[in-house]
């Protein structure tokens, strides 16, 4: 059994065995198919906030002029829009703590650091479908999907720091 690499089966394997301050030259392997697994389902997630924007455009010519599903009173739409710019400004925050907890060796959990991370993320431009939805304002959207898709560029891992962290690159 000696030379051989352990197959990665489920969920659990993401996250599973990347815990042990005694890494060797398989455990490099496994680092990069861990990588690799969560770079999809961040890519994934990316690829969601293009489908959000699609649906915004199809709803906006299908109900055209669209108004919004819900008719909300005075500046109840201005307040819940800066309750949502002070939420997405307090993720940029809280993925920096996240990342800094999970990211410390030898208690490493770097694919569920960067799963919630993708999570924070993707959830800033959810907020602004649900912005859209609620007043119509494509612009909403479009603001909310743009700082999305900074933190996405900000907080995307990289394979070169994983190593760093994990103990499998000197420099």
């Amino acid at each position: 059994m000696t030379g051989q690499q352990p197959q990665l089966t489920g969920a659990s394997d993401l996250a599973g065995t990347m815990t042990t301050t005694n890494m060797g030259n398989g455990d490099k392997d496994i680092l990069k198919r861990k990588y690799l697994a969560v770079n999809f389902v961040g890519l994934a997630m990316i690829a969601s906030v293009f489908v959000y924007a699609a649906l915004v455009e199809i709803i906006k010519r299908y109900f055209a002029p669209f108004t919004g599903f819900v008719c909300l009173r005075g500046n109840l739409i201005n307040i819940i829009r800066f309750i949502l710019l002070a939420s997405a400004i307090t993720f940029y925050f809280l993925i920096k703590i996240i990342q800094r907890k999970y990211s410390t060796h030898p208690s490493s959990n770097l694919p569920l650091a960067a799963i919630i991370t993708f999570t924070l993320c993707e959830a800033v431009a959810l907020w602004g479908l649900i912005l859209f939805l609620l007043a119509g304002h494509a612009l909403d959207f479009y603001i909310f999907m743009t700082i999305s898709l900074a933190f996405f560029y900000i907080y995307f891992p990289r394979y070169d720091n994983w190593e760093k962290l994990m103990g499998l690159r000197t420099d």
